[in-house]
């Protein structure tokens, strides 16, 4: 694990299999922002290729200071850690916030990134997405981190999911809780996102990209996929059958043998 300060905030990183060949693979997590939500990716990418992993700022290990927070912000963070671990050029995954961060360094840093794939994002928030999350804020900063919790799972799980996986999902509950940040730090992420808008944008990306999202999906809706496909020249669409806006973690087989494909098509 190594730490870089970007923009004056101290970002916490860890890079797996550092002696593999080829570019590595960055895998961006959610407005959760830990790096331990790709488990199921990072095991299976990093047995033959580097794999970089980081808390966000306001997350996990990494500082977690009021007044910092934006998507431009977080991406900086991205090119503060492959500068840190002298990385020119990478893959990007990314789900939810971290496909919108995916979205901003391909239009701001098109030289360091190779693939991108953008996962269960959204390329502007409308009035479903700024309703949905400024309703989590408010349950998150007038009744805890518990009720923001549990309220939160059923739209980022799909329902039959939920139902199968209850057990192993209520300990992943219990462990977010006890280990989460300020509610005041998170609720100022969630006006980060609630702020992010690259629609205008979007036509300068020539990185080759892929927008992958569940048709079950209650967070992110598949319409906002199709408005990136729509927006971004070039990019392909992956449409899963099912998984929920955490589909990587619903349907992890499929999930990485689909972006496994698209990163070693776009390798060189």
């Amino acid at each position: 694990m190594a730490v870089v300060n970007s923009g004056g905030v101290d970002i916490d990183y860890e890079v797996l299999n550092p002696g593999a060949p080829g570019l590595p693979v960055f895998f961006i997590s959610g407005l959760n922002g830990a790096r331990g939500s790709w488990p199921l990716q990072a095991d299976h990418f990093s047995k033959d290729r580097i794999v970089v992993l980081h808390d966000h700022r306001g997350t996990g290990k990494s500082a977690k200071p009021p007044g910092v927070y934006s998507v431009v912000n977080m991406a900086g963070d991205v090119v503060a850690v492959m500068d840190d671990a002298g990385i020119e050029k990478a893959h990007m995954v990314g789900s939810s916030t971290g496909g919108a961060i995916i979205q901003v360094l391909c239009i701001d840093f098109p030289d360091r990134i190779q693939s991108a794939a953008i996962c269960s994002s959204w390329p502007k928030s409308d009035h479903f997405f700024v309703r949905q999350f400024e309703m989590r804020k408010k349950i998150l900063l007038e009744m805890g981190w518990d009720d923001y919790t549990r309220i939160s799972a059923l739209s980022l799980n799909s329902p039959q999911f939920f139902t199968d996986n209850y057990d192993e999902i209520v300990k992943k509950e219990d462990f977010n809780i006890q280990n989460a940040p300020p509610a005041e730090i998170m609720a100022e992420r969630i006006d980060a996102i609630i702020a992010h808008d690259q629609m205008d944008r979007l036509g300068r990306i020539q990185t080759p990209t892929l927008i992958a999202v569940a048709r079950d999906d209650a967070c992110t809706p598949p319409y906002y996929s199709d408005q990136l496909v729509e927006k971004i020249p070039g990019a392909e669409l992956k449409l899963f059958d099912d998984g929920g806006h955490f589909v990587y973690m619903a349907q992890p087989e499929e999930f990485n043998a689909a972006i496994r494909a698209f990163i070693e098509k776009h390798d060189s």
